[in-house]
């Protein structure tokens, strides 16, 4: 059985299927550097996915997103642990997320080695436009290294192909989650907001500035000044919470809620009772909220700023959050109940998405 290394920051939930798929197949381990101190994931990593914590020093940054003048706190991992961790467990095959330096020590040891390493890649265009000149080079010398990739989208192979890298070299997924979850039909599905005023505007996410929940709180403002009822919930929890129930009260928000982040069975009742979701971000390399959403069959509205839009939405689903003539043509169709329901026939399942994966590895044993 082939040794599959698995190098990443932190062991996010979603990723875990794949992850547990993958370990059916090859003697698996993640080596990552534990969790980052503003992440509320909790996730159980099941038995039959080995993963380890080596030693790794996190150095909160702020990062330019997409949007001048909105920052996000980031943490740079220097898995130091690496050096060691590699050669103890020899792997044959190595899978690295990002281009930092975690990917610089996997394409080293590969080449040594003379084992093939892939790059597994999320970012887009627009969340990758402010990146710091050391970054740019760090990047460039690992494309002109790094032969095989994956990428999580038609964006960020949009990017990938920007930086040089050829086509052929890039295997295209999608982000996904367990969308089992989301397929269930709760017994209590409409019973969130019974007695809240239809129609029912969602969002799911972190209470942060980059993912735009103040254009969405002043847009409903403005259909509300324009006579309309509604009710506008927010799913999430982050520091912006003060700030966003005071710009809702400026805006006269009649009906208003903010809920704490939910269980996944719960939140697939709260997409259920909805009657739109709405994804206002600022900057997403996916949006797996998105997939939630469509799998409940919920009706999405996205920002173009979320890289998943153009790979699951139509054109007339997708709106600017920093036009406000954009912003209130999506929400006007929400009220003439004109939202594009959901085409789920767009989405992946993670089944899919670790079966192209596990066969583009067995099927790699070249090396470097």
């Amino acid at each position: 059985m082939k040794r599959l290394a698995i190098l990443t920051n932190i062991i996010a939930p979603y990723r875990i299927p794949i992850y547990a798929s993958l370990a059916g197949t090859f003697d698996q381990i993640i080596l990552h550097g534990g969790t980052e101190p503003n992440r509320t994931w909790t996730c159980q990593v099941p038995e039959s996915v080995k993963d380890r914590k080596v030693l790794t020093l996190q150095i909160p940054v702020q990062k330019k997103t997409g949007i001048p003048g909105i920052f996000d706190t980031n943490y740079l991992h220097f898995n130091l642990g690496l050096l060691w961790s590699l050669p103890r467990f020899r792997p044959n095959i190595i899978v690295t997320h990002e281009m930092g330096l975690r990917t610089v020590i996997g394409l080293l040891y590969g080449k040594l080695a003379q084992i093939p390493v892939w790059v597994w890649w999320e970012g887009t265009l627009h969340s990758e436009r402010n990146i710091t000149r050391a970054r740019s080079i760090i990047r460039s010398l690992i494309v002109r290294h790094a032969k095989r990739w994956i990428s999580s989208g038609r964006t960020s192979t949009d990017y990938l192909l920007s930086l040089g890298v050829p086509r052929e070299h890039i295997l295209q997924i999608q982000l996904c989650g367990p969308q089992e979850v989301f397929l269930a039909v709760p017994s209590s599905a409409n019973a969130w907001f019974k007695d809240q005023p239809r129609p029912v505007i969602l969002s799911v996410g972190q209470l942060i500035p980059r993912k735009g929940l103040n254009k969405l709180i002043e847009a409903c403002g403005r259909q509300e000044a324009c006579g309309r009822e509604f009710t506008l919930v927010l799913v999430g929890q982050g520091p912006e919470r003060a700030n966003l129930e005071q710009l809702a009260r400026q805006f006269s928000l009649k009906h208003f809620l903010i809920l704490p982040n939910q269980s996944q069975p719960a939140l697939n009742e709260i997409y259920r009772s909805a009657d739109v979701f709405v994804l206002p971000t600022l900057e997403d390399v996916w949006g797996l909220v998105v997939n939630e959403a469509m799998w409940a069959g919920t009706p999405v509205l996205c920002s173009k700023y979320a890289g998943c839009a153009p790979e699951l939405l139509p054109e007339t689903n997708i709106f600017d959050p920093m036009s406000n003539e954009s912003m209130d043509a999506a929400l006007a169709s929400v009220f003439e109940r004109s939202v594009s329901p959901p085409d789920v026939s767009r989405l992946k399942t993670w089944q899919q998405v670790s079966s192209t994966i596990c066969h583009a590895l067995q099927n790699d044993s070249t090396g470097c």
